[in-house]
């Protein structure tokens, strides 16, 4: 850990110094629906991710990295913020940040970044989401026929890229934040056979009970797929010249179940598979030596972290922390689970009236999660999470029950208040109005 310490000191200090003396691009390469256990830079024993796995021998590796909410419209929202879905508001898909909420764009923007970013999610359509708030171009790239091949809700990773070369061909001599977003491997799954790097090669028990297969097998190879062309992107950043000098993030939005605990899919459940995303960052002028960082990350942490290092001071609001401050390890995170599907109601009202069907709170190795009644789990003994140790009399969850229970009425506290203050206004208190504030729902 110490050594670790040292070497952050040292990468942080060096970048630090380094952003007042010249301008660094920032991009931000996204992956929807990505477990970070099926990469081979974070274990899996199938060569699905070679390209990111380079990737990562170039940066800082954050192995326990979690998503505040496991479905993509919350996560993205949470990136772009630094804030847990109940105060964005986009708690669902379909749903839009509050309008007081300033985004990272619009602070880089500030600071004189021309800003773009390509999404190929229909859920992430600035009409449904209002996430392009801040960026100077903001393109929807919904080209692929799904679900019975009635309608376009995704956009294919070669069309992303073609999109993605013209802008940084125009914009090459500019300093730039660039966000991209490819939807693989996102249900339904479909199978690329050059990419089937031998899954009956792999042990089944590396599997929790309950997987499927043929789904997991599908989806490797739609890993795979897009592996293969985020490895194309990142060779064009090099051949324009900006790989060395660019503050780059990989990252996912969250994670996907194959039927382990009886669910398939993601955003209903707090479970790990759902939770445990992938996050690299590669630093401009520093090489890291495939570092790696175990402690529990978040996140919510993409924000502040980009802020401060490029040396820009990180907003109160922003609930993050910068990646590679080390006296923060041992802050518990929490979690927010909510029903995946579109409601054809979006109005303020219902944003607000928007609840979690779960909650959770991670701190150390234990994960505490409530729907109903607790579970509790130890993610170093139990990586799948089998065994609810929450009643065992050997283990004692009292502090984390607390912290829990104070964050659920924390969130259900935001509710009620902000749900008032549309109401009516006039009869907040002042009191209520502060604590409103200090919630982050009005500045």
């Amino acid at each position: 850990m110490k050594k670790t310490k040292k070497l952050f000191a040292f990468a942080f200090s060096t970048f630090f110094f380094c952003s007042f003396l010249c301008s660094h691009n920032v991009i931000i390469i996204a992956v929807d629906t990505l477990r970070a256990d099926h990469l081979g830079c974070y274990g899996y024993p199938r060569d699905t991710s070679p390209n990111i796995d380079a990737f990562a021998s170039d940066g800082v590796k954050f192995n326990n990295c979690y998503t505040p909410s496991p479905l993509t419209t919350p996560a993205f929202a949470s990136v772009l913020t630094s804030l847990p879905p109940h105060k964005h508001g986009a708690k669902r898909n379909g749903l839009s940040i509050f309008d007081k909420i300033i985004t990272l764009s619009q602070i880089l923007k500030e600071y004189g970044y021309y800003s773009g970013a390509f999404v190929s999610n229909w859920t992430l359509k600035k009409k449904l989401t209002h996430l392009d708030r801040g960026f100077d171009t903001y393109t929807e790239i919904l080209n692929k026929k799904r679900w019975l091949g009635l309608i376009n809700p995704e956009g294919e990773a070669p069309k992303v890229n073609r999109e993605v070369y013209r802008w940084l061909h125009d914009n090459k001599e500019k300093k730039y934040f660039l966000f991209v977003h490819y939807t693989e491997p996102h249900e339904p799954y479909l199978y690329h056979k050059k990419f089937d790097k031998g899954f009956d090669k792999v042990d089944s028990e590396f599997y929790p009970a309950g997987s499927k297969h043929k789904k997991i097998k599908k989806y490797d190879t739609e890993v795979g797929f897009v592996d293969f062309y985020i490895g194309e992107l990142l060779g064009r950043i090099k051949e324009l010249g900006h790989y060395e000098d660019s503050l780059i993030i990989f990252l996912a939005d969250h994670g996907e179940s194959f039927g382990e605990h009886d669910y398939y899919g993601h955003g209903r459940r707090l479970y790990n598979s759902g939770l445990h995303v992938p996050l690299i960052v590669k630093m401009p002028g520093y090489e890291s030596g495939s570092t790696e960082v175990n402690w529990n990350t978040s996140l919510l942490d993409v924000a502040p972290t980009i802020l401060s290092l490029l040396g820009h001071p990180v907003p109160e609001e922003m609930e993050g922390k910068n990646l590679f401050d080390a006296e923060n390890p041992e802050r518990p995170l929490y979690f927010e689970a909510y029903r995946g599907a579109i409601h054809e109601e979006t109005s303020q009202t219902f944003r607000l009236k928007v609840k979690p069907v779960r909650y959770g709170v991670l701190k150390h190795n234990h994960k505490l999660i409530y729907d109903d009644e607790f579970e509790a789990y130890n993610l170093e003994k139990d990586i799948f999470e089998l065994k609810n140790i929450y009643k065992n009399p050997e283990n004692s969850f009292a502090e984390m029950t607390a912290l829990l229970t104070e964050f659920m009425k924390k969130v259900q506290e935001f509710r009620k208040l902000s749900l008032q203050y549309h109401k009516q206004r006039s009869k907040l208190t002042k009191e209520e109005l502060e604590r409103l504030k200090s919630l982050g729902y009005i500045k």
